[in-house]
């Protein structure tokens, strides 16, 4: 369980350092991500996360973080898999049209931190 939350930490400090460091390559090539592949297949990612944060909550000092972002993105899987009323299509569609550069970097900064912290929260 504990290799789980360092590989949470670690993965999500890469993420959000390279989002950091080349934003533009980054959104670009996410926003391909989603024009290629079926949303129906893409919504496995936040399904993988939400069992692996919710597996590995019982292994940290403070759990209820991991539970809620468990809950979260198993939320967010099930919301991309059905898409009512193609609301999941018009949140990419503002994220990928409307989102300035400096919020992504805001975004990754803050998810650098958060990474931090689920490394700190380890037993």
């Amino acid at each position: 369980m504990k290799i789980i939350v360092y590989l949470l930490g670690f993965s999500c400090i890469a993420y959000c350092t390279y989002f950091n460091l080349y934003t533009q390559h980054a959104a670009k090539s996410l926003e391909s991500m989603f024009q290629n592949y079926p949303l129906k297949y893409l919504a496995a990612i936040p399904a993988v996360v939400a069992v692996l944060f919710l597996i590995s909550a019982p292994a940290t000092k403070c759990p209820w973080p991991f539970w809620i972002i468990g809950i979260i993105a198993s939320i967010e899987a099930v919301v991309a898999f059905t898409n009512p009323h193609k609301i999941y299509t018009k949140i990419l569609d503002w994220l990928f049209d409307n989102v300035s550069e400096q919020a992504y970097r805001l975004f990754s900064i803050l998810g650098i931190i958060l990474g931090t912290i689920f490394l700190t929260q380890a037993r």
